[in-house]
């Protein structure tokens, strides 16, 4: 440039700054930032030769880098940041679950008087959310509304996600309500996750219900749609109902998924109906949908429960030859869900199970089915149980 009687300057710096970072040579560009500054004037780096870098570092997952630029730009050169510089670094460190890092940001923000917009928002509640910060995802949201800001979908889905995780299906629906009510449309995603939450709780009127509302908003039904269905049904007993879903999903062109396979094996299993459930196993297998631990585990603790012992012992030979060892963790699982529900008996056919394989239970599992005995106030059967563990030479650790 120098020979063509042209003085580089920022812009020109900037160009080739964002080559580098582009090309992945952080060091290069880190180094041309120093030159930068050293040449001063018009060569000085500004928002833009800053941003750059600090976005490249992000990229690569380098967040104390990042701010360590970020606060180089602001406390040394004393370079003010712009909205969208700052939406950016929030954005970048909400992305990298930094959230205290993100908030200091924020302050700092508003203490240089730039006011924060709806991107500002819907990151930080998009942050809290990703790391399951519910509470905090559904303060900054009534913030936002606070101060007159229309969420983006992606933010009321997170928001909704939030208050389902919280157990508050009500305010979760309010919240769905008031989308259309704002001149919005629910998406696919804003329906499942209402669907999943009625699901979860067992609200199959209100998950019906919704469905519907959903089917009369055309917004077409995708399998995760469908597995939720099929979960709702299932989890109340309602195993013809669910299977209705499950023919309807087929009819869509909709393959059924281990997830949807395992649901409905799992409420025959707890309906006692062994015979269907093997059925759905074995289609499942033809239409070479493979069966993962979750399956292999309903079925098991399905044929314990029920009288098939041996089945259950040959299901457990079949899984290790299909590559899914159990071991104490799957069957501890079992037993101490079953011990909580008070079926210890059924437990202790687990705990049969598991010997009977050559696993050895541990402390954890023993606790477990001492605890169910107590629990039904078998105390005799209780006391053999932990003579049983302190016999295997197993101690409780104090």
């Amino acid at each position: 440039m120098h020979e063509l009687g042209c003085a580089p300057n920022v812009f020109s710096y900037n160009i080739l700054l964002k080559s580098f970072c582009d090309n992945g040579d952080r060091g290069r560009a880190c180094g041309l930032l120093r030159r930068m500054i050293e040449k001063g004037a018009g060569c000085s780096p500004d928002v833009v030769s800053y941003s750059t870098l600090i976005h490249a570092f992000f990229k690569e997952g380098e967040v104390a880098r990042a701010c360590d630029l970020f606060d180089e730009m602001t406390k040394q050169q004393g370079i003010s940041p712009s909205l969208v510089t700052y939406n950016s670094i929030i954005d970048a460190l909400c992305k990298s679950r930094a959230m205290d890092k993100a908030e200091a940001v924020l302050s700092q923000m508003a203490g240089n008087g730039v006011r924060p917009d709806n991107r500002t928002y819907n990151c930080l509640i998009y942050g809290y959310s990703s790391r399951g910060q519910w509470k905090e995802a559904v303060r900054v949201f009534k913030d936002m509304a606070c101060r007159g800001f229309l969420p983006n979908i992606v933010t009321w889905n997170s928001v909704m996600a939030s208050l389902c995780k919280r157990g508050e299906y009500k305010n979760a629906r309010d919240l769905f309500d008031m989308i259309k009510v704002k001149g919005q449309k629910p998406n696919i995603v804003s329906y499942q996750i209402m669907l999943d939450g009625y699901a979860t709780e067992g609200r199959v009127v209100h998950m019906a219900e919704l469905y519907n509302l959903m089917l009369g908003d055309c917004v077409v039904p995708d399998l995760k749609i469908f597995s939720i269905l099929i979960k709702g049904y299932a989890k109340c007993g309602m195993v013809d109902r669910a299977m209705i879903i499950f023919n309807e999903m087929r009819q869509h062109g909709l393959k059924p998924n281990v997830v949807t396979y395992s649901t409905l094996i799992a409420a025959h299993c707890r309906m006692g109906e062994m015979d269907d459930a093997l059925d759905k196993f074995n289609e499942m297998i033809d239409h070479g949908v493979a069966p993962n631990i979750v399956t292999y585990r309903f079925l098991i603790e399905g044929f314990c429960t029920h009288g098939g012992f041996l089945k259950a012992k040959e299901l457990v030979f079949e899984m290790a030859s299909n590559g899914i060892h159990p071991d104490t963790v799957f069957f501890g699982s079992m037993i101490k869900n079953l011990c909580i529900e008070g079926r210890v008996g059924y437990a202790q056919v687990v705990f049969d199970l598991m010997v009977s394989i050559g696993l050895h239970p541990n402390v954890i599992i023993y606790c477990s089915l001492t605890d169910g005995y107590c629990l039904v106030g078998n105390m005799e059967k209780a006391s053999r149980v932990f003579d049983a563990m302190l016999s295997a030479g197993l101690e409780l650790a104090l």
